[in-house]
């Protein structure tokens, strides 16, 4: 259960207050719950596998730190069919229709897949008939065709993949499932995940159809030929005004003088010494000595409540104002107890300094809070940069650059 009056959300509420968060935010704010049903799943706790029976985004709470868990737990181990009621239809397991069905941790991780297809769609997924689960070859469309998805197929074609498996054959891990996901919101070059293979499992490569949701097929042959009658068609009349155009231009040539019998005179600007090019002004010339200062890799430490801390900084200049970074941290020889983690940083720089806020995680470790860094620089004095952590418990920072690589953060 949950307690709104401490800021406590469903996921249904939570989308219904953020809906101009991207794809990427939408399932981050799931990884709890998907690791708390891995960890339900598992039996590892009670000795046999546990289920919850009734995963919708109604029934999983948000809290103001970001992290998430099933909630209405009281419907746990089994439930008969009866619980299928017309709200969590979209969220059902076709065997749960079946006569006698109770729930499994396999229809748990449908009623997951089908939640973040509502995360994606910011409505439920379609339902044709009443006592029936979504509709996929709706959801199919709406996948392809909705403004947040229609750029990442592979990320559809996951969340398809994991509803028309057979219950044996769904995610066995939900936690890596959405890792997965994630990845596939990202190009190849800039996913964090790189462990994680594109299209592991049953997805294929990006091009080759994938059943049942093929491409039409391709048009008769009459059709095709009437076509190409009608390019053919085109094609001459294009060759025929190509040739009266070349006549014409002949025949007016036969009326001028040829360059040859031409006299120009020469003008006096003809005489006079060349103005001198424009050049940058200084503040452009700074401002572009800074750019090129701050895009790449910087390395060193920074000191907060947990001790002396590993950091890596990849920044990345966005336009002449904003930039952007990947705050990475990771435990010291010195400190080795710190855990590794990672979140997005944005803000701005001039030609002398520049700011970062807090963005959001990409791997949150614990209860670990994100943090903003400010610094003034000199772009030709050396390729250091010391700076304040923008939180109280935390001391400064300093780094070094250790490569001119940079990528833009995941999203």
């Amino acid at each position: 259960m949950y307690d709104n009056r401490f800021g406590d959300l469903s996921y249904l509420d939570w989308l219904a207050l953020n809906p101009y968060e991207g794809l990427a935010h939408r399932l981050r704010a799931l990884t709890g719950a998907a690791a708390v049903l891995d960890e339900l799943h598992s039996g590892r706790r009670t000795g046999v596998p546990v289920a919850h029976g009734d995963v919708t985004p109604a029934t999983v709470v948000v809290r103001p730190d970001g992290s998430s868990s099933p909630a209405d737990l009281g419907q746990l181990w089994t439930v008969d069919g009866s619980l299928i009621a017309a709200r969590s239809t979209p969220y059902a397991a076709p065997e749960l229709f079946l006569p006698g069905a109770v729930t499994s941790p396999a229809a748990d991780r449908f009623a997951f897949a089908a939640t973040v297809a509502h995360a994606a769609l910011g409505a439920p997924p379609p339902v044709r008939f009443a006592p029936q689960g979504p509709d996929l070859q709706q959801l199919s469309e709406q996948l392809r065709t909705h403004p947040l998805c229609a750029a990442f197929p592979a990320f559809g074609h996951r969340i398809l993949n994991a509803l028309a498996a057979a219950p044996a054959d769904r995610p066995s891990s939900l936690t890596t499932w959405l890792e997965a996901l994630l990845n596939d919101l990202n190009p190849p070059t800039l996913a964090m995940t790189s462990a994680l293979p594109l299209a592991p499992g049953a997805y294929p490569p990006p091009g080759e159809p994938l059943p049942p949701w093929s491409p039409p097929a391709k048009s008769p042959s009459g059709s095709s030929s009437g076509l190409t009658w009608v390019l053919a068609g085109v094609a001459a009349l294009l060759a025929i005004a190509l040739l009266a155009g070349g006549a014409w231009y002949l025949i007016a040539q036969i009326d001028e003088p040829s360059d040859g019998d031409l006299v120009v005179a020469p003008s006096r600007s003809a005489y006079a010494s060349p103005s001198p090019s424009p050049s940058a002004s200084p503040e452009v010339d700074d401002l572009a000595a800074a750019r090129a200062f701050l895009s790449g890799t910087w390395e060193g430490t920074y000191r907060c409540r947990q001790g002396l801390t590993g950091l890596k900084l990849t920044v990345f200049v966005v336009d002449e104002h904003e930039v952007e970074a990947m705050f990475e941290f990771f435990p010291v020889s010195s400190n080795p107890g710190v855990p590794r983690g990672s979140f997005v940083l944005d803000g701005t720089y001039t030609a002398t300094g520049f700011t970062l806020l807090p963005g959001h995680w990409v791997k949150r470790p614990g209860d670990y809070v994100m943090v903003g860094l400010e610094a003034s620089f000199a772009a030709a004095a050396g390729q250091s940069i010391r700076g304040e952590v923008t939180d109280s418990a935390c001391d400064d920072f300093q780094v070094k650059k250790t490569s001119t690589t940079t990528r833009r953060p995941p999203v």
